[in-house]
């Protein structure tokens, strides 16, 4: 499983005074990519899956069909809101050598830039995710990405000793690119640092 975060769906919830009615409307995540999201109520349902379409929802009916809105009129509407959002978060995917704990060296030299953007979001939430490919046993895999993801973060403390960090791993579950049993591949020997 890549940490590139799930597709973050950003959803804008208004509640009209005077009125009962609810307005969902679905915007892009900060990359522009669109998620979808069903809205329901006891009466029915309806799908948004297009950036900038609105569903009016009513206690007493079934949530109305999706209807385009003015982009530039909606931000201009909701500046404040919009404005108020967090910083998306930053992924950076670190490489190692084969059946071993030393990061390539592309992926050191990323060190620099994940510690500029650590220091830019001070304070920030950092995780650090361990993987290995499926060319050991489960069991060798999994301590082998439980020691990537100590290592990055051992590394990281060394430049900054005040970093806090959650560290996790999953062995071979989560591979980027799908391999069978026992076939060494690179991309999946990895860590990622996650950045909130």
């Amino acid at each position: 499983m890549s940490i590139q975060m799930f597709s973050v769906v950003l959803l804008v919830v208004s509640v009209l005074s005077g009125c009962a009615t609810t307005r969902v409307t679905l915007l892009p995540d900060h990359s522009g990519h669109v998620g979808a999201v069903t809205v329901s109520n006891g009466q029915g349902q309806q799908r948004i899956d297009q950036a900038f379409n609105t569903v009016a929802v009513e206690q007493t009916s079934a949530p109305g069909a999706p209807r385009a809105i003015d982009r530039q009129a909606f931000e201009t509407a909701h500046r404040a809101l919009l404005d108020a959002q967090p910083t998306p978060p930053r992924s950076f995917g670190l490489n190692f050598l084969f059946d071993s704990m030393e990061l390539t060296p592309d992926s050191k030299k990323m060190l620099p830039e994940v510690m500029r953007v650590v220091r830019d979001r001070s304070p920030t939430e950092i995780t650090v995710f361990g993987y290995a490919d499926s060319s050991g046993t489960a069991a060798y895999n999994m301590a082998l990405s439980a020691e990537r993801a100590q290592v990055v973060a051992h590394l990281l403390k060394q430049i900054d000793p005040k970093l806090q960090m959650d560290v996790r791993y999953f062995g071979d579950k989560a591979p980027l690119v799908r391999s069978p049993p026992g076939v060494p591949e690179p991309q999946n020997r990895r860590a990622e640092i996650v950045i909130l």
